[in-house]
This record gives C-alpha cells, sequence and structure tokens, in this order.
C-alpha cells in the first residue's frame, strides 16, 4: 500500500492539472549516488537535486501485488558519450560492470506547476540492477526488487568445516577499519593483473577486495582472485575503466573460512563457526 503526505493529498484532490516526474536514484556498490529526474528541468526534493541534463530513461510498468512475487523492473537509458560516470561513458560503464548490484530507487514527484517546489514523492519501486545489456548509445537494465533477498538458501546454519561467518559480517566481528591497507598502483600487467604498493605475504589479499579512491574507478571494487610474490593483484573482473599508475587503492584481506586462517590472520578463533572435525560423509559410519 502506498502512503501520501496530506499536502499531497491535498494537492490531488483540489487540482484537476498538475506536474509529475519521475526520479531515479542510483546508488552504485562503492557508494556513489547518481540522481536523475525524467523532468525537463531540475528537481529538488528534500535538500536533493535530481538532474534534467544527462542521460534519458524509459522504464516499464509498475505494479503492487499480495504475496512475496519478486517483481522486475525494465529500464533502458539513453546515453551519449558527454553523459558520465566517473569520466566514463554512462553505456560503457555500465556494460563493464560499473552498475552490476546497485541499487536503484524509482520515485515519482508531484508539482503544482514547473516553477513550484514539489509538493510530495511517492515511492514506486527499489531494486537491485541484475541483467545489463545494450548497444552503443543505450543500455537496457533489468532490476529485480529487494524480496529476491528471500531466495537465499534455508536453513542458514549448517553443520560444515569451513566457518559459516561472512569475513566482517557481524557474526565474525573483525573490524574492516583495523584490516583495510592503502596504496597504489605501481604497475599494471594486463587488464586483470596489476603491481601494488603493499607488501604483504602471498596469499594474503586472496578473495578480498580492492577499492580504488581515486582516479576514473573512483568508488569501485572488484574481487581480488590472487595475491601472489612481487605483490601482483589479478581481480575476477576487470574494472570499467583502465588501471592507471598511480591510482590510489585500498585492499581488505580475504579468508577461505578455514580455522588457520581465522587463526593466523584474523587471531579471531574465539568467533569461529565451522566444524573442521565433522567426519566427511564417505567416512561417516
Amino acid at each position: 500500500m502506498k502512503t501520501a503526505s496530506q499536502p499531497l493529498l491535498d494537492l490531488l484532490n483540489s487540482q484537476d492539472a498538475f506536474c509529475m516526474a519521475d526520479l531515479f536514484v542510483f546508488v552504485l556498490q562503492g557508494g556513489q549516488v547518481l540522481r536523475y529526474t525524467s523532468a525537463d528541468t531540475p528537481v529538488s526534493w528534500q535538500g536533493e537535486t535530481y538532474l534534467s541534463t544527462g542521460p534519458g530513461f524509459k522504464r516499464g510498468r509498475t505494479q503492487l501485488s499480495l504475496g512475496v512475487q519478486v517483481d522486475t523492473l525494465e529500464v533502458t537509458v539513453f546515453a551519449s558519450v558527454t553523459d558520465q560516470i566517473n569520466g566514463q561513458p554512462f553505456v560503457a560503464h555500465a556494460m563493464r560492470g560499473g552498475l552490476d548490484g546497485a541499487n536503484l530507487t524509482l520515485s515519482r514527484a508531484f508539482l503544482s506547476r514547473w516553477d513550484a517546489p514539489v509538493v510530495g514523492v511517492l515511492s514506486l519501486f527499489s531494486g537491485r540492477v541484475a541483467e545489463v545489456s545494450g548497444t552503443r548509445g543505450a543500455c537496457h537494465l533489468q532490476v529485480k526488487s529487494d524480496l529476491e533477498l528471500l531466495n537465499i538458501k534455508m536453513p542458514r546454519n549448517l553443520y560444515q568445516p569451513s566457518c559459516l561467518h561472512t569475513v566482517y559480517d557481524a557474526g565474525c566481528a573483525v573490524s574492516r577499519a583495523s584490516m583495510v591497507q592503502t596504496g597504489s598502483i605501481v604497475q599494471v600487467l594486463d587488464p586483470n593483473r596489476f603491481v601494488v604498493s603493499l607488501p604483504r605475504p602471498a596469499g594474503w589479499f586472496d578473495q578480498g577486495l580492492i577499492t580504488f579512491s581515486s582516479g576514473a574507478n573512483a568508488g569501485i571494487s572488484r574481487t581480488v582472485r590472487s595475491y601472489a610474490e612481487g605483490q601482483q593483484v589479478q581481480i575476477a573482473l576487470p574494472f570499467p575503466a583502465a588501471v592507471q599508475p598511480g591510482d590510489a587503492i585500498s585492499m581488505l584481506p580475504g579468508c577461505d573460512k578455514t580455522q588457520t586462517t581465522c587463526q593466523g590472520k584474523f587471531n579471531n578463533l574465539a568467533r569461529f563457526r565451522g566444524f573442521p572435525y565433522i567426519p566427511v560423509p564417505e567416512t561417516a559410519a
């Protein structure tokens, strides 16, 4: 059920003609927030400005239904090379994974006229970008509602050799701030491999995270596939923009969920939730 403020209800009940504009809010995985509107003029609401210049949007219909059905919103973004995210064209950035996992909120703003303040806003849809496809001048986004999270398999707690926690979550309780290390790119070997200025033992950052804090990829993170001798980092997927020497980065060590890593790397054995001494099914009597 949608709820509306009293000023908005008064507007809808008192006027036959009024103005409406869609508001799009993208929250990227790195925390960057992008705000756009379908109106021909910028729209301000609750201290935030939604840009009218930039990409154009064409969206599918939204619907309301009872139950726990996962709704999907189809959004097509039309953008030129001058419409950019972190210095990269919007479409190219999206096609290279820049919008993967981003949260999209769609709302509708109501105004008595275009040069008047927004009277009220109704929330229409919220979800995460699940699939991205497109062409040179447009990208098609499939956004699934947050109910998709209910597809997580249950039961949550299993008896298994590896730890049930995810590193840095509330159960693990290891402080991200205490483990993060900052440095820079020293040398680029290829789009997926580069040398960093963070001398640690081989394997230290395996399954960890690398995040750029400067350059064209600022605010974007990727999973570290391996950290080898010579401070070589190999990532699972390339960054949307080319990595450049001197770009500032931060890195978090990963965890393979074993008892040895929990003790040796994080000194966190008291919170280890694995059961390494359970016999495997082939040997259990």
